[in-house]
């Protein structure tokens, strides 16, 4: 059963892209964060990556090799933000990044889905006063949305 990407309004939209004025700024940051409660709560998922296996958290924080990879995670998350207009770029980008996951790092579909919640919590981190249940709302079905297509790509 194939299941529909989801759809998000255009109050959600706006929240994610007013909220992204303030991420941007911190966009390496942000990712950093996200990595490293993704691999404090599954270790299993950091040895995916050879680069950081071995790795302590402090060493992470300051690995460049991490932050170059959260980097292109965040600036893709920027790249989907600004084609909202037009859906078919968001799936023909995050169909190729999914196949490249998938074929060249094994990359499963249960890893995908365990980063939203990650993310979510660093943006939250981020943002602090400014964070809402509509706000966290938006966000995890943009990145619903994201994986749902890095999944029909892989």
């Amino acid at each position: 059963k194939k299941e529909n990407p989801p759809v998000l309004s255009e109050e959600e939209k706006t929240l994610i892209l007013n909220s992204w004025k303030f991420i941007k700024d911190d966009i390496a940051k942000v990712g950093i964060f996200t990595f490293i409660g993704l691999f404090e709560s599954h270790p299993d998922i950091k040895h995916a990556f050879v680069s950081f296996r071995g790795l302590q958290p402090k060493e992470l924080n300051n690995s460049s090799v991490l932050r170059a990879h959260a980097l292109r995670v965040m600036t893709t998350v920027d790249k989907c933000l600004f084609r909202f207009d037009n859906l078919e770029k968001v799936e023909e980008l995050m169909k190729s990044l999914g196949c490249r996951h998938g074929q060249s790092y094994q990359v499963v579909h249960q890893h995908l889905d365990l980063m939203a919640p990650h993310f979510n919590y660093a943006i939250k981190h981020n943002l602090k006063d400014q964070w809402s249940p509509e706000l966290e709302s938006a966000w995890d079905k943009l990145f619903k949305l994201m994986i749902h297509y890095m999944k029909s790509g892989m």
